[in-house]
């Protein structure tokens, strides 16, 4: 049986009355059947509604073959009537998000000439691919372009027109519909096969922001948000750039040279430590008698360059294998070994056959990590 999707018909209803067809448990869930609903289930990239059918919480809304399940933590009784209510905040968080992404993807195919060819709606975050490369200045001007949409408070027409009405619309959609196409209609902006609820101007999506894009699949994959989800993640951001100017004591302006300073500073300390690692390890190193055929020298946070240098200068001294581990058993080890005499490619091998170390090189040094205590690698060479 069909489930008649109220929804379609007023996407701004909350309420609502509906008779139970079928209730049966379902993977520690129950799955419930109403002859008709306000829930929309998941479909075209978003996820559903949620909310409560009488007592009980309704968690996840799926369909097929034109039937939705309403997925619950309790059951209801099969011929009973229930008032279903749907979380509103939710729902709204939705209509503003979607019809944003309406907005953004039809200006960027009527701008750019650009095919919407993916999109997922969840509860945090919304992306849209484009299958073109768009440049951060034609992104800001799709951006732009949409909050001026956005202000003049377009309606937002949904509807399912007749056959003849549909071959004589030019359209946007993802996919080949069967059946009923419904469309959603932004005045002068933009009309698109979609089954999803919408705002009813665009002055209800609030705002629009892009929170980040970049190169995806040959085209571009944009990251939005709209309306009270893109304040909330304003406030959030703006919270976390106070603490930031605040604990870097200088105004928020200045943020971007002070954080720049502290990361050449960084750099350069950085530059010094190395410097007195290598020494160290110099030092430990010419004090190893050169009659000793084999050296390995275990240590903490040396570098690979440094690790480099100090098994060739090891090799200078040294016949046998000689090899440097930084680490500890916890973390692992990243090794460098090298010899004048031994096959190193060989020892990498065997490292990686007995104790799954990961890495290669050549006959005369080799190098890589390992994960093993510093026994089983004694113990191993």
């Amino acid at each position: 049986m069909k489930t008649i999707a109220l929804y379609d018909d007023d996407s701004f209803a909350t309420e609502f009355t509906a008779r139970v067809v079928s209730c049966e448990e379902a993977e520690g869930s129950y799955k419930i059947v109403l002859d008709q609903t306000l829930f929309f289930p998941e479909q075209g990239g978003q996820t559903s509604d949620i909310g409560i059918l009488g007592q009980v919480s309704v968690t996840d809304v799926q369909i097929e073959n034109e039937v939705i399940y309403h997925f619950c933590d309790k059951p209801i009784e099969v011929g009973q009537k229930v008032v279903g209510t749907i979380d509103w905040e939710h729902r709204f968080g939705n209509m503003q998000q979607h019809t944003g992404e309406h907005i953004f993807t039809g200006l960027a195919h009527k701008i750019f000439g650009a095919d919407n060819v993916g999109f997922h709606l969840s509860d945090n975050t919304v992306t849209l691919d484009l299958n073109i490369e768009l440049s951060e200045e034609q992104v800001r001007l799709i951006e732009r372009t949409g909050n001026e949409i956005i202000a003049k408070d377009v309606p937002v027409k949904t509807y399912y027109p007749d056959e003849a009405t549909l071959a004589a619309t030019d359209y946007r959609s993802k996919k080949e519909i069967d059946g009923d196409v419904r469309l959603v209609e932004i005045e002068g902006v933009d009309i698109c096969a979609c089954c999803a609820p919408h705002v009813k101007t665009t002055g209800q999506v609030g705002m629009l922001k892009v929170v980040s894009y970049g190169k995806y699949k040959g085209g571009t994959r944009v990251y939005i948000l709209c309306g009270l989800r893109a304040l909330d993640d304003y406030n959030r951001r703006m919270e976390i750039l106070a603490k930031s100017y605040q604990q870097l004591n200088c105004p928020e302006e200045d943020m971007p040279g002070r954080i720049a300073g502290i990361l050449e500073d960084n750099k350069q300390l950085k530059y010094k430590i190395s410097q007195i690692k290598a020494d160290i390890l110099m030092n430990q190193i010419v004090r190893f008698p050169s009659e000793l055929s084999d050296v390995t020298i275990f240590t903490e946070d040396l570098d690979a360059k440094t690790m480099r240098d100090g098994v060739n200068a090891l090799v200078e001294r040294h016949e046998g294998l000689c090899a440097i581990f930084s680490g500890d058993d916890e973390e692992g080890y990243n090794f460098v070994i090298g010899s004048k005499t031994r096959d190193c490619s060989a020892i990498a091998v065997g490292l990686r056959e007995l104790l799954g170390a990961k890495g290669g090189g050549s006959k005369e040094m080799a190098q890589g990590s390992i994960q093993a205590t510093r026994s089983a690698i004694e113990q191993t060479l």
